[in-house]
């Protein structure tokens, strides 16, 4: 039977496509007076070509710099002047830029909004006090041992394939990075007919169509490329040429306790219903006390300070990681039970309570991220870009329907003990034990 949920939440209200290629999605929710406007453009750092690693991060920073016709900040002083937010994110796959403003608001912002990312000027006065914020922010994110972990663990996980390269770029090509590259980069992919404009909040749909369609509309592609701009299609099933068991040691100068890092690739963003089946494995093995890796190695054993499993998808691929906090006197220990629980799993399989706490985790979840016009215009917008307006619906049925030997499958396809990528992050001078390959 088809839970009412799909249509109420989790499916839109209205789609669009305007002459210009913009596509249009949304919904709309009448208990508020906000609305939510998030921008998605099928561009990141996998996109980006050797001379202009980090470029896609940078030309984010840029874009709030103005327009000929729009100084520096002005945005800024339009949107905080009328309580609203504003803010953006770039990633592997995709760069988005989001508003939430009152309703009665929307008209007079929205075309600010669409100039400042379609028209945007990368004034060459801004360039090289912006290059400064992302060089800091950069050696920020070298100063923490979690995201040096993370990238570790990327560079190792996707050999030879641009996940492997931090979203941030390197100091040396950040800093050389010109006006023109960014200028030239943004013609290249910030085109209308690649983006998706996803709308959430107190208006109806006539009206919501009506207003994007005036904000958006009088911008063409000034480089057309070819293709439908929407990514999703391809397939990461030859990104790799079988299971390898790898290690990676690390130290870090700021670590005080060491960092492990189990991980596996898995599927693409598209092929929703194993990558849900994941999901709620993760949950099984490392989500909550009572959970099989949380409650046998933090609160029988107490060998680590923390421990989590999550499957992370991607366009082209993802990958299903176990992390945790702990003394390097205890890493070997810690690894070998990981590897009991995922064979325990894949011999035995899991239990109905089992999967029954994770499907109501992840229904949770799910729905307390529907909550506000953000948080659903950020969903649509994130799933309409990855391939498929429905994707989200097609993750909730997943949910409901997965059974204990889809867990069992797809532990035994994704998780091999004969072929994962293990990191280890310590303090300095201080040496892990591990167990033997």
């Amino acid at each position: 039977m088809r839970d009412p949920l799909l249509n109420a939440l989790f499916e839109p209200d209205f789609e669009h496509s305007f002459a210009n290629g913009i596509t249009l999605v949304g919904k709309s929710m009448p208990v508020t007076e906000v609305v939510a406007v998030d921008v998605w453009i099928p561009t990141g750092s996998r996109h980006e070509q050797p001379g202009e690693y980090g470029i896609s991060h940078f030309l984010e920073h840029m874009i709030f710099k103005g327009t000929p016709t729009l100084a520096p900040g002005e945005f800024d002083r339009l949107i905080e002047g009328r309580g609203g937010i504003t803010n953006a994110a770039t990633s592997q796959d995709y760069t988005h830029y989001y508003i939430a403003v009152a309703q009665s608001d929307l008209e007079e912002v929205l075309p600010v909004f669409a100039e400042l990312i379609l028209g945007a000027g990368i004034p060459e006065g801004e360039l090289e006090r912006e290059r400064l914020v992302v060089l800091e922010e950069m050696r920020r994110a070298a100063d923490n041992p979690d995201h040096c972990t993370y990238h570790t663990l990327m560079e190792h996980l996707f050999p030879e394939h641009p996940y492997s390269r931090p979203v941030l770029g390197s100091m040396d090509s950040v800093a050389a990075l010109t006006a023109a590259q960014l200028r030239a980069y943004h013609r290249r992919h910030y085109c209308p007919s690649r983006m998706v404009v996803a709308v959430a909040g107190g208006m109806d749909p006539e009206a919501m169509i009506a207003t994007v369609e005036k904000s958006f509309a009088c911008f063409g592609d000034a480089e057309p490329q070819p293709g439908s701009g929407v990514a999703g299609a391809s397939s990461g099933e030859d990104l790799w040429d079988g299971p390898r068991l790898l290690r990676v040691e690390r130290e870090h100068p700021r670590a005080e306790m060491t960092r492990l890092c189990l991980a596996w690739p898995t599927v693409a963003v598209h092929q929703w219903q194993d990558g849900t089946y994941c999901e709620l494995l993760a949950v099984i093995l490392g989500s909550g006390r009572v959970s099989r890796l949380v409650q046998r190695l933090r609160e029988d054993y107490g060998w680590v300070r923390g421990i989590g499993c999550h499957h992370h998808s991607q366009d082209l691929a993802g990958y299903f990681s176990i992390s945790a906090h702990l003394h390097p006197q205890d890493l070997g220990r810690v690894e070998q039970v990981i590897r009991q629980e995922i064979a325990a799993v894949q011999q035995e399989g899991v239990t109905p309570a089992e999967l029954a706490r994770a499907k109501r985790s992840l229904q949770r979840e799910l729905l307390f991220s529907s909550e506000s016009p953000a948080q659903m215009a950020s969903l649509f917008g994130y799933y309409c870009l990855m391939g498929s307006r429905t994707g989200l619906g097609l993750a909730w049925q997943c949910l409901h329907t997965a059974t204990l030997e889809d867990i069992r499958r797809v532990a035994n396809q994704y998780l091999p003990l004969d072929g994962y990528t293990l990191v280890t992050l310590s303090p300095a001078g201080v040496e892990a034990a591990r167990i033997p390959d």
